[in-house]
């Protein structure tokens, strides 16, 4: 670094420290000079006037706006995976905030009180955490703020920027949920959660409305303020205070307040707010230096907490090529290529897709108890700040999740077929039969890739089907790649020596679940119909007891989608098995659905590698190398 620079860097760290002064000062003055203000022993006469239950009420509400920033504070930990107990982490938040908000400078205070507090923590997490915790409050601030303004702004223009406010709000959710990451210079951004921008939502409407609570206990009696006039004014003027830095906000915050309030008494207002600076900002900034001179005090009772119960269960994130070939599903294959995972809770293993926001378990268990999933989940998306969710998964999970109060809905049909008795005699084949004539008569000629695969050709049929139909749809459903197909089950269709089409399967013990079709614009009409002939036939001579066809929606509006997939299975008329979504509550379905929308509509694109021309199929029960693998990214 150049002594120029330092010089700079110098200058810099100067005036974050000199400004916040240098505001309160000029505040104070501007206060004295245009407020009609009694000495400060006619202040303190003030206070005494405020009777012994406003006294109660404001320590109750100042206790309840702590306890909504310690909330705040264990959000924000979990956001950041900083991997700190619960109830260590909110008690850490109370006493940075108690202990910021009293000596001003809140970056650097607070920073300070959580890298001391939490002892594990790097001073660059801690500034991480604080700057987290100081933009997400402000944000969620200037929402309340705009809130405040549209119901009881006294003029239409005021009520247009609360507005305009909300607005914003909803399209800054929106591009955190379309858009889960931001990339700024080199830098991966991750903005919270919809479920953790409703809870920090939630923590900051409680934490400043008890403050305000706690201010109007506190104002002298007489004083003619209604609350309802109070809190929005409080709201804006914290803002201010907070934006100066300025120690407990002195100046400029009641410096706001009386501007905010210019009905009210100035010597009432002052007393109340000198008041308020005892009962919400010295106590507990007393309390919090307590902590900070000896912070072994942070983890005394909290063994009783309930947070703190054991989990019986535990938990193990183990890669997606660890799932066991000897499985009841073989289409939890697809986490090996959508960015999911092997999830153990104790002796219950499940394919798991952890997504910017949900936890959601596809299909059902790999191996273990099902009763014992949706508990288990939930724990595990909590600490994710985000929804639970059973996704496709069968009618007895389902049960099991709706007996312990999980919402339950029908998503789903999955289209189930016995090869060792499937047959294409009778009426119900009449059209399956009509569609394998036509692609005999125009000499398709169909086989199994029992050893190689003909990548290049399968590459030139999937670019002409996308095409055709546009992207593939992805997440639940698999995208064509190399090492991906190649330890599926795969079948080709060709006409001469052509490839016209294929159709690859997922793989298990007892179970083949068909994931890919593709087909060259304008092949033979019949050629899926052929492909899929051909794999129970040969799914029945490798002793294969159950086909899956995959599913096709099944609710309200499935009609308007994929009728023609319907109709394609129903040729083969499969027993018709319900695939439901569970979560714990409404709003969690609800946004699990979007999420699961977004995924499978929007998915991460893989990039097509083909080192040869053909590659070697791989056998599926053999543990793969996470690597091999081209499409295994990040959800």
């Amino acid at each position: 670094m150049t002594s120029r620079t330092s010089r700079k860097q110098t200058v810099a760290n100067l005036l974050r420290v000199i400004a916040p002064l240098c505001i309160m000062v000029a505040c104070l003055v501007t206060l004295a000079g245009h407020a009609d203000l009694p000495g400060l022993p006619e202040l303190i006469t003030l206070v005494r006037q405020v009777p012994l239950p406003d006294w109660i009420g404001a320590f109750g509400a100042t206790v309840l706006s702590f306890w909504a920033l310690g909330r705040y504070d264990a959000v924000a930990h979990r956001h950041l995976r900083t991997n700190f107990d619960a109830p260590v982490a909110r008690r850490a938040g109370m006493a940075s905030i108690a202990f910021s908000q009293a000596v001003g400078f809140g970056l650097l205070s607070g920073s300070f009180a959580r890298w001391r507090l939490l002892s594990p923590l790097s001073p660059l997490q801690s500034a991480q955490l604080t700057a987290f915790v100081g933009i997400t409050f402000m944000t969620a601030l200037s929402v309340i703020c705009g809130l405040s303004l549209l119901l009881i702004a006294p003029s239409l223009a005021l009520r247009g920027l609360g507005l305009g406010i909300l607005i914003l709000a909803t399209l800054a959710c929106t591009l955190c949920f379309l858009h889960p990451e931001w990339r700024l210079r080199g830098l991966r951004l991750r903005p919270p959660s919809l479920q953790a921008i409703l809870a920090l939502m939630l923590w900051t409407l409680m934490d400043v409305g008890f403050a305000g609570i706690a201010l109007w206990f506190l104002l002298p009696s007489g004083h003619g303020i209604e609350l309802a006039a109070l809190l929005p004014a409080y709201f804006l003027a914290l803002g201010l205070a907070i934006i100066s830095s300025s120690p407990g906000g002195a100046g400029p915050l009641e410096l706001a307040m009386l501007a905010l309030l210019p009905g009210a008494e100035p010597a009432a207002l002052v007393a109340g707010l000198l008041a308020f600076r005892l009962v919400y900002y010295a106590i507990p900034a007393a309390l919090a230096g307590a902590l900070l001179l000896w912070p072994s005090l942070m983890r005394q009772g909290l063994a009783a907490e309930p947070e703190d119960e054991e989990d019986l269960l535990g938990s193990d994130v183990r890669p997606a090529a660890s799932q066991p070939f000897d499985r009841p599903q073989a289409e939890t294959g697809v986490i090996l290529q959508n960015g999911g995972h092997v999830m153990a809770f104790g002796l219950n293993q499940v394919a798991m897709l952890d997504t910017p926001q949900i936890s959601a378990v596809l299909f059902d268990p790999i191996s273990g108890r099902r009763p014992e999933i949706p508990d288990a989940l939930n724990r595990h998306a909590r600490a994710r700040n985000a929804a639970a969710c059973l996704y496709k998964c069968s009618a007895r999970l389902a049960i099991a999740a709706r007996q312990q109060g999980w919402k339950v809905l029908r998503i789903a049909q999955d289209a189930i077929l016995d090869p060792s008795e499937f047959s294409d005699k009778g009426s119900s084949f009449r059209q399956l039969r009509r569609k394998l004539r036509n692609a005999e008569k125009a000499g398709l000629r169909v086989e199994p890739a029992w050893s190689t695969l003909p990548l290049h050709d399968m590459a030139e049929v999937d670019h002409a089907w996308t095409r055709q139909h546009g992207c593939a749809r992805g997440t639940t459903m698999g995208q064509f790649e190399p090492g991906y197909v190649a330890i599926q089950m795969t079948f080709l269709a060709w006409q001469e020596e052509r490839l016209i089409g294929f159709i690859t399967f997922h793989r298990a013990a007892d179970e083949w679940c068909l994931d890919l079709m593709r087909q060259l614009p304008g092949a033979p009409d019949g050629t899926c119909h052929a492909l899929l002939r051909a794999a129970i036939e040969t799914a029945r001579d490798a002793g294969v007891t159950r086909l899956s066809l995959a599913a096709v929606p099944d609710h309200r509006f499935a009609h308007r989608f994929d009728r023609g997939l319907r109709q394609f299975k129903s040729c083969f008329a499969p027993s018709w098995q319900p695939r439901y979504i569970a979560a714990p509550t409404w709003p969690q379905l609800a946004l699990a659905l979007a999420e699961m929308i977004r995924l499978v509509h929007r998915p991460a694109r893989p990039e097509i590698e083909m080192p040869q021309p053909d590659m070697t199929m791989r056998a599926p029960h053999v543990e793969l190398d996470e690597n091999a693998v081209a499409g295994k990214r990040s959800a």
